[in-house]
């Protein structure tokens, strides 16, 4: 058995529901070979694609937003959309580093997942995650400056801070490592913030990928 063998669907139905979620697209991500990493964007130096992959192309990210409290907002599902299709089934979404020993013993809402540290998370081509590790590695190597402080907490604020669904400081960002390039990486705020969060493949009633969706645990929370 491999890893494109194994099959471990969730309900993600509660990241449809409009009545509850705010809808906020932010950004289109280049995806020139079609292998997405999830994970915390400082935390990506070893970060390894999903198994499956996509088509390359330009694909539209949308964050869906819950009200917890009066104009108190947590980004509860965010989403790559790779067709207008609303996906009905979830698929578990594993990388070649995922004990798959492991993974055929999960349970009922057991998963794997990415760890986040920085209270981000992010999207990122398999290609552009070696320019990003790059430009880090170059920033870090001659000078004593913080890749967030330097560069990122600008972006943030200036990218987002105004919408009325983020905080002040900015909660979400479309980030190029290199300005000459159309290589990006969407940034968005982690829910709650650090802790594990797993990603699904969305499927339509064909088992076709309509989507990629990290879900923050808000939903199951917030109940």
């Amino acid at each position: 058995m491999n890893h494109n063998d194994i099959e471990i669907y969730f309900d993600l139905s509660a990241s449809n529901n409009l009545t509850k979620l705010i809808e906020v697209p932010i950004g289109e991500l280049n995806l020139p070979t079609g292998r997405i990493i999830a994970g915390d964007p400082f935390f990506l130096a070893e970060g390894k694609p999903f198994v499956k992959a996509v088509p390359p192309g330009k694909y539209p990210v949308v964050l869906y937003i819950r009200e917890v409290e009066p104009e108190h907002y947590r980004i509860a599902f965010a989403k790559i959309k790779f067709n207008t299709e609303t996906a009905t089934q979830w698929l578990l979404a594993v990388s070649e580093d995922m004990d798959i020993d492991e993974l055929q013993k999960l349970e009922e809402d057991d998963f794997f997942g990415f760890a986040v540290d920085a209270g981000l998370a992010c999207f990122l081509d398999e290609q552009t995650n070696v320019l990003y590790q790059q430009k880090i590695n170059e920033l870090h190597t001659n000078t004593e400056k913080s890749y967030y402080d330097n560069i990122l907490a600008d972006e943030f604020e200036s990218y987002s801070s105004q919408n009325q669904y983020s905080s002040l400081d900015g909660d979400w960002n479309n980030h190029f490592p290199d300005p000459q390039s159309d290589l990006n990486v969407m940034m968005f705020a982690s829910g709650w913030g650090d802790g594990l969060y797993p990603a699904y493949w969305g499927l339509n009633h064909h088992k076709e990928i309509v989507e990629l969706t990290i879900d923050f645990m808000v939903e199951s929370i917030a109940q």
